[in-house]
């Protein structure tokens, strides 16, 4: 049993098959690139432990295997039951994914998934990976202790943080979860049907941030109205044809402020942090009573939170994920502040700004990339090499296609 050390805790996300049309397909890694990493961690020696083992050794010091690591998927895509959660039975290794209720399909059957596949009782075409997780597919997971379930609080949402507009409703914006704010009841299927109707084409999008990070604002809805309306007698979608639709709107934003008084606000700092406490205790409260087990770790939703809310999940929770504002030179080694899941994003080549052009990087580069972590010198010159030969191979690939 290992006493010291580094434990790596890794980030997924969804786990299949990139879909094109999604906002964010970079956040997919193709499940053969995923099965990939577990056939090498397994041949590497790596174990997969839960966050309460992790949180146990970081607190008390207590004995964990050899090599520990621990696998953590956001977000309860219905992907993770589909592909993550067989190829990990297969492998033998475990996860955790963080569960926003809101985001719950309330489906009682089973999607098909690859044991289905492999059983012969679906053909791998037949799977239908985009949408999200149910209550049933969540229990049947932690059943076979394969995936434990904890807290991803429960909008996972944006809201908006002051009066200045920085875009417009316009078709193929990444502001969907605009619609999830107008109706949460749909917030689940936002993956898998048409949504247009909570589409208003030239609503004013403002500031925003994550909503456990901000004091929020409420814009006033008369412009909101206006704008809209406006889109919607010049030509709804084929408004958006013409170069310059963005300066029109600003420019009509301005001349609608010099005729009219606006009714916008912020909600109070008592409101604000109720509103805290609603999204960190319900959540809490309702993957309890659905899952029928203790809920102990939360993780921050885009890493959102500030004094008020880290203040309130500490009476609900015993640790939550640090984000990427946090300091990044400590890793979950015992003696550490137990209270905070360091973790680490997946190797890709790519940047932030090629969002969609996300290629990620193997299971041996993964594996020299934990070597490095936890402290191998040498691992680091070997990770760097190999990263630059994936770097020519992916530029040479790329210059061919084109």
């Amino acid at each position: 049993m290992n006493q010291g050390g580094a434990v790596p805790v890794l980030m997924y996300h969804s786990v299949g098959i990139p879909n094109p049309n999604w906002v964010w397909k970079f956040l997919t890694i193709p499940y053969e690139i995923f099965e990939d990493h577990l056939r090498i961690l397994k041949k590497k020696g790596f174990n997969t432990i839960d966050l309460m083992q992790l949180y146990n050794y970081v607190a008390e010091g207590k004995p964990i295997p050899p090599n520990s690591i621990v696998l953590t998927f956001d977000d309860g895509y219905l992907d993770n039951w589909v592909y993550a959660y067989p190829l990990l039975k297969k492998y033998g290794f475990k996860g955790t994914i963080f569960v926003n209720p809101e985001f719950v399909d309330p489906t009682e059957d089973y999607r098909p998934n690859l044991e289905d596949v492999w059983n012969g009782k679906a053909k791998e075409e037949e799977l239908t990976p985009f949408g999200f997780l149910s209550w049933r597919e969540m229990r049947e997971m932690e059943k076979h202790g394969v995936m434990d379930i904890q807290s991803h609080a429960m909008t996972h949402t944006w809201y908006f943080t002051g009066p200045e507009i920085v875009d417009f409703r316009h078709p193929g914006d990444p502001y969907v979860w605009m619609n999830w704010n107008k109706d949460t009841s749909k917030k689940y299927r936002y993956l898998t049907e048409n949504q247009e109707g909570l589409f208003e084409l030239g609503a004013p999008v403002y500031k925003h941030e994550k909503s456990l990070a901000v004091r929020r604002y409420y814009p006033d809805k008369s412009l909101n109205d206006f704008l809209t309306q406006y889109v919607k007698l010049n030509g709804g979608k084929d408004f958006f044809k013409n170069i310059s639709w963005r300066e029109k709107l600003f420019r009509i934003v301005e001349e609608y402020k010099g005729k009219n008084a606006l009714n916008d606000g912020y909600e109070s700092e008592s409101d604000q942090r109720n509103r805290f406490e609603w999204e960190l205790k319900e959540s809490k409260n309702i993957l309890e009573k659905e899952l029928r087990k203790k809920i102990s770790f939360l993780c921050w939703p885009g890493g959102g939170k500030n004094e008020f809310s880290i203040e309130i999940s500490k009476r609900y929770y015993l640790a939550s994920t640090a984000s990427s504002r946090d300091r990044i030179d400590k890793k979950n080694i015992f003696g550490e502040d137990p209270s905070i899941i360091r973790r680490i994003g997946i190797p890709y080549l790519g940047s932030e700004k090629e969002l969609n052009n996300f290629n990620y990087l193997p299971g041996l580069y993964l594996y020299w990339f934990l070597k490095e972590y936890k402290g191998n010198i040498f691992h680091r010159f070997g990770r760097k090499l190999l990263k630059l030969c994936y770097l020519v191979k992916y530029k040479l690939l790329k210059n061919t296609n084109e």
